[in-house]
């Protein structure tokens, strides 16, 4: 499935629409192939309270996996944005200490934003992490540490830096552990194993002019394999089209580009 992922959303799920409605009329076509119309009719009146009940069940499922995913979602762009935002503090603040240390401080930044932005980024997409980029963050905590208070001539400014790194720790960690987490795979087949049942429910019922019928089974397996595939690309945050960007890092790298032709 991760290869769906390299492709823009509407083709992968064009291409994705296109096998499982070819496979549901292939099955459709079976399942039928000794049932009468007038034999389907009858059960129509039971048939269509049973199938009301299972999309409200399926929708209930649909709307809180959707709502997990997202919220998750949400979360780990908020702590990319952190990330980024305490690194741009940090770059800024290190003006108030002595030139040895401030210098230190900004080409630390510096060489593990290049790290994150060009390497570890690519890493993500297999839930890896960029060994430089690591040790970069290892060297920039070091350098805080070692800082006394007696370097600084506000020490408030030294105080928020620290809790910028303590912060920043959460940050990359969220980060990082959110490129290998995906959905647990049991859930991955209750979703499935409903839409499946969901469609093939349809198989039961039916029209006068078939093709009635054919046209809504396609339009109902298509928003199941796009309601899917929608939590499928949210569940892989890091891989793909549609895979989160190292966006929320431009502006430091725009003020360290300035900075840097000064």
């Amino acid at each position: 499935m991760r290869i769906f992922l390299q492709f823009p959303f509407i083709v992968s799920i064009m291409i994705l629409s296109a096998i499982s409605i070819t496979f549901f009329f292939f099955a459709e076509k079976l399942i039928r192939k000794n049932i009468s119309h007038d034999s389907l009719i009858e059960n129509h009146e039971v048939g269509g309270f049973l199938y009301n009940a299972l999309c409200v069940i399926y929708a209930v499922l649909m709307a809180f996996v959707v709502f997990a995913i997202w919220t998750n979602l949400d979360t780990t762009n908020s702590k990319i944005e952190g990330e980024a935002n305490n690194l741009l503090n940090l770059y800024y603040d290190a003006s108030v200490y002595p030139d040895s240390v401030k210098l230190e401080i900004q080409s630390t930044i510096r060489e593990y934003v290049k790290r994150v932005v060009n390497e570890e980024w690519k890493s993500l997409a297999d839930g890896k992490t960029d060994d430089e980029a690591q040790k970069n963050f290892i060297k920039l905590n070091r350098i805080y540490l070692s800082i006394k208070s007696s370097q600084v001539s506000n020490s408030e400014v030294l105080a928020q830096s620290m809790r910028n790194m303590q912060e920043m720790r959460e940050f990359r960690r969220h980060r990082i552990l959110s490129s290998k987490q995906s959905m647990p795979d049991i859930l991955w087949l209750v979703l499935i194993l409903s839409s499946v049942i969901l469609i093939a429910f349809t198989f039961f019922f039916s029209t006068k002019n078939k093709w009635h019928l054919h046209v809504m089974t396609a339009f109902l397996v298509f928003v199941s394999v796009l309601v899917l595939y929608l939590i499928y690309v949210m569940d892989h945050p890091f891989v793909g089209t549609d895979a989160i960007t190292p966006d929320a890092f431009q502006p430091l790298i725009n003020i360290i580009n300035r900075t840097a032709g000064k």
